[in-house]
């Protein structure tokens, strides 16, 4: 950090600009407030960027900005200029992504944004993301290198009579458990396969059940891996509302996320989600490529990966990852804003 000096001779440390998009997401706010309880956050300014005015997140920041709308074709030049404006209006030196459709956008800005400007964009290259955004891909990764992946076809190549059910219906892209069904036999297999034909679905083997599922979180600095977590979670409506830490003493499970971040090489944080079978081995159903909504779950853990990422990226001391076991509470607050 810079020394500037005021009139008075007193000198200060000017304040590292932090770009964080998605004020109003689950996971731009989660970045948000990893930073408000990091060791760092004195010697942070953060900026914040959505789509849409008053989110919550929004009243965290120290300043804010309204995008143009970026899932308008028309609109897509408008927003990358002011990508580049606010980055260079404000000196900004890390940027966050806090919402999915913005990933390949900022993959493509990466080079530039940091060779113009100096400004580190926390993401993953577009075939990651590609990886990711698909989870037939996903499972064509898995197979090609070797890792358990559980048994996927596409919906309109799928036999019933060579299914094993339970099977899961889901749709190849999307997240947070959106149109995903699962499925107990044939008869409930035709009638919702019927539904769900061209739309662009998967079908999938269930693998485990609810108390098997597994959220972690894999942590790469250009192309070296740095550190990992492993949470048992619980979901409400799509999101991890209970997330338990046992100190990464799933030994299989940790050994198995490795292998699959050392030939995925992601670029700072990436979510990966699994659940075991009947004798504990993982199988993984969604590879998230950007920061996961229990990223502040995690820091109250110990595991503070935004802190650790800021510190990469501005060469700075490293902070420890020595997270302690527990359990993490996700529930609705409310606070008064008087502005």
């Amino acid at each position: 950090m810079k020394e500037t000096e005021f009139q008075t001779g007193v000198f200060v440390m000017e304040k590292i600009n932090i770009i964080v998009t998605g004020t109003g997401s689950l996971i731009g706010q989660a970045i948000i407030k990893s930073i408000e309880c990091s060791t760092i956050k004195n010697s942070l300014r953060i900026i914040g960027c959505d789509y849409f005015a008053n989110t919550a997140g929004s009243f965290w920041c120290d300043k804010n900005y309204i995008l143009p709308d970026l899932l308008m074709p028309q609109k897509i030049e408008t927003w990358k200029s002011a990508i580049f404006e606010i980055i260079e209006a404000e000196k900004v030196k890390v940027l966050f992504i806090g919402i999915d459709f913005e990933l390949s956008y900022f993959a493509e800005l990466r080079t530039e944004l940091l060779e113009k400007y100096d400004c580190s964009v926390i993401v993953s290259g577009k075939e990651i993301i590609n990886i990711g955004n698909d989870k037939y891909r996903t499972f064509e990764f898995l197979k090609f290198h070797g890792l358990n992946a559980p048994m996927t076809v596409l919906l309109e190549d799928a036999e019933v009579d060579k299914l094993t059910f339970p099977v899961v219906l889901k749709p190849r892209q999307g997240a947070r458990s959106r149109g995903v069904k699962l499925i107990k036999d044939s008869g409930e297999y035709k009638v919702e396969s019927l539904k769900c034909f061209g739309k662009g679905f998967i079908v999938q083997e269930a693998v485990g059940n609810t108390n098997t599922e597994y959220t972690c979180g894999l942590l790469y600095w250009k192309g070296e891996y740095q550190n990992s977590i492993i949470l048992r979670r619980m979901l409400k409506e799509g999101n991890t509302a209970v997330a338990e830490f046992h100190g990464n003493a799933e030994t299989k499970i940790k050994e198995y996320i490795r292998e699959i971040g050392d030939v995925l090489k992601p670029f700072g944080s990436c979510n990966l989600q699994l659940r075991t079978n009947a004798v504990g081995e993982p199988y993984l159903f969604e590879i998230n490529p950007r920061f996961s909504g229990t990223t502040y779950m995690r820091a109250l853990f110990g595991y503070n990966e935004v802190e650790y990422i800021i510190r990469k990226a501005l060469a700075w001391d490293e902070s420890k990852l020595d997270p302690i076991p527990g359990k993490a509470y996700r529930f609705y607050e409310e606070r008064l804003v008087n502005r």
